[in-house]
């Protein structure tokens, strides 16, 4: 494919940005206290690894079974469907007291008995890496590289052919400065979307992505600071045209407030509010602007018990006809809970709304799920899940409700 390169071309610039291999090895840092309760370390039933130097080896693999009571995510004429998932992993990363680096790889592979259209190869690979410059100067670099599917119950699934693939390689670099209690951060990040070509024309939605941001803020305690940030972004299609004959390219820019909490153990994350816009270079494409918000907060209520709050907006890209742009808003809570300690049970409750401009399209989508995980010993586990979903939409023959079924054992070393 004659795209590809170009996806070589940021692997390379996101090796050179992080390849520490001359960083002296150090003693292992003391893990942070700020986890939920399903990633708090279980001394029991952690794998131990596999140790090379400076390095802690992790592979795992997850063999399971799923059943899903409308594959195809449509309204009327359901089709139910089992599949079988594997899902092999790896995660390498470096134990020094200073300085660190973190490679990750991942596959998800999923057979269905009945549809094969469904089927789906997953795979990718990432890195990030934080040089320690001074105490006050800090550079962090990351790189991935991976290729995806698109759901059938994604606003832009077609629901017929097979599944869409595309390849999802995006690479950042970031600067952090503190000056007492003033500090900086400024980032720039190049990001390429490339669709595996199939029953559509999917050319046209490949596209580049170059954004950056600063924020800068003021620490009014350790345990509390506050942040201004703004971003701004340019979207840049291969071709000038989609098949509507609409220019997609456009500019994005927002700025937003925020505050920083970190009640070591207790309540920590972030959460921040503003305006986002987006202005197309089509004038026949409307310009979307509206709230922005980004919140991710942990509150450990108990050793046993940790309740996750997210919500964020953002203006996403559409191959709806006629539409410049999604205007997406999401808002999730999970909880967590240590039953025994080796059994976490896991809740969540998740609405999405797309709310398309240009069109007379809005979706509000909820999702619900519930999960257990039993852990046998160190390297063997139980997952097993329940997942129902249903959306309501403006849109003709675009409502679905879905549930899904999941068992799988889970090998770790």
């Amino acid at each position: 494919m004659a795209r590809l390169p170009r996806i070589g071309v940021l692997a390379l610039l996101g090796t050179s940005l992080v390849a520490p291999s001359v960083l002296a090895q150090q003693q292992a840092p003391e893990p942070s206290p700020n986890v939920t309760v399903e990633e708090r370390r279980r001394p029991q039933f952690d794998p131990l690894g596999i140790r090379a130097g400076g390095f802690l080896i992790f592979p795992r693999l997850q063999l399971g079974l799923e059943y899903d009571s409308n594959v195809f995510a449509t309204e009327n004429n359901e089709e139910d469907d089992f599949g079988l998932l594997i899902r092999p992993g790896l995660s390498i990363n470096s134990q020094w007291s200073r300085h660190a680096l973190n490679l990750t790889a991942f596959g998800d592979f999923a057979l269905y008995e009945e549809f094969d259209e469904n089927n789906y190869q997953d795979f990718g690979a990432s890195v990030d890496g934080r040089l320690d410059i001074t105490r006050s100067d800090v550079l962090n670099g990351s790189l991935s590289l991976a290729r995806r599917h698109e759901g059938r119950d994604d606003p832009e699934s077609t629901r017929a052919g097979d599944i869409r693939q595309y390849f999802d390689g995006l690479a950042r670099l970031a600067y952090r400065k503190e000056f007492t209690r003033v500090f900086g951060v400024i980032g720039g990040s190049i990001g390429r979307l490339d669709y595996i070509e199939g029953n559509f024309d999917e050319d046209v939605r490949d596209r580049n992505t170059y954004g950056i941001d600063l924020r800068v803020g003021y620490e009014i305690s350790p345990r509390f600071d506050v942040f201004v940030q703004g971003d701004y972004s340019i979207t840049k299609y291969d071709r000038n045209r989609d098949n509507a004959g609409f220019e997609q390219d456009s500019t994005g820019w927002g700025i937003s407030v925020g505050t920083a909490i970190d009640f070591t153990g207790l309540l920590f994350g972030e959460a921040s509010v503003g305006f986002i816009r987006r202005d197309y270079d089509d004038g026949d494409l409307d310009d979307i602007n509206g709230p922005g918000a980004a919140v991710n907060l942990t509150w450990n209520v108990t050793t046993l018990t940790s309740i996750l709050f997210d919500a964020s907006s953002a203006i996403v890209e559409t191959t709806q006809f006629g539409a410049s742009g999604n205007l997406r808003s999401t808002a999730g809570v999970e909880v967590q809970h240590e039953l025994l300690r080796n059994l976490i049970l896991i809740g969540r409750l998740g609405l999405q709304r797309d709310d398309f401009e240009g069109i007379d399209r809005t979706d509000h989508t909820f999702r619900a799920r519930a999960s257990a995980r039993y852990l046998l010993n160190r390297n063997l586990s139980l997952d097993g899940g329940y997942e129902f979903a249903t959306r309501d939409s403006d849109a003709r023959g675009a409502d679905y409700d879905r549930h899904i079924l999941r068992i799988a054992l889970t090998g770790r070393l």
